[in-house]
């Protein structure tokens, strides 16, 4: 049986999927290209791991789509001094781009399985600057505060106010946000006279666990 071209199929992913949703940032492209998808995903799922598609990563998680990843790294615009916190760790894949683009990261997720496979792809990979901890940090995590970025990688109802308390002056957190779909992308920044918040594009992902929107009863 033929292997897939994965090379091919990381070009045509940049090309087709990145490129035409208005990701232009070098950058982040040049990352996409240095770290091999395939690698992070369920091995089962190697053959389509470049598809625009969200994957099976346990029986109630998903990996977002490659489109859906490379607007986010655009938005949080990692730069090489940030410390940036990483709310769902998942497969380990953008905590690993998110590590090449800055000084240090600290990823959390609440899987514990997660947690544990996400750490030996970054081992395998080489990859140092980042510490991954087993917790719900959908309402924060004080833990390493303060960070430079925020990248809240799942969808949740609201975006906790907490995390505002533990940006730094000029930090970003970039999240899905929103009580139905389809949801927003919106990046909150933290400035000397309040929140600066923009809304970046709509889009649809599963809640967090316990971060979905309460039900409304109406009598």
């Amino acid at each position: 049986m033929n292997q897939p071209d994965f090379e091919l199929a990381r070009d045509n992913m940049i090309l087709n999927q990145v490129r035409s949703w208005g990701v232009l940032d070098e950058k982040v492209v040049g990352l996409l290209s240095r770290f091999p998808r395939d690698h992070f995903v369920e091995p089962k799922f190697r053959g389509v791991a470049y598809a625009d598609t969200m994957l099976p990563l346990s029986q109630s998680r998903l990996m977002l789509a490659p489109s859906l990843e490379a607007r986010l790294l655009q938005a949080v615009a990692a730069t090489v001094n940030d410390h940036i916190l990483v709310v769902g760790t998942g497969s380990g894949y953008l905590t690993a781009l998110l590590a090449a683009s800055a000084a240090y990261v600290t990823s959390v997720d609440s899987d514990k399985e997660l947690v544990e496979k996400a750490r030996m792809r970054l081992q395998e990979a080489g990859i140092t600057n980042v510490r991954v901890e087993t917790g719900d940090a959908t309402k924060g995590w004080s833990n390493h505060a303060p960070y430079d970025g925020i990248l809240v990688a799942g969808a949740v109802a609201q975006i906790a106010p907490e995390f505002m308390t533990q940006l730094s002056p000029g930090g970003r957190l970039v999240g899905i946000e929103g009580r139905r779909a389809p949801q927003k992308c919106v990046r909150i920044t933290r400035q000397s006279d309040g929140n600066h918040r923009e809304e970046l594009f709509e889009t649809e992902f599963a809640y967090f666990e316990g971060a979905d929107p309460k039900t409304e009863f109406q009598f």
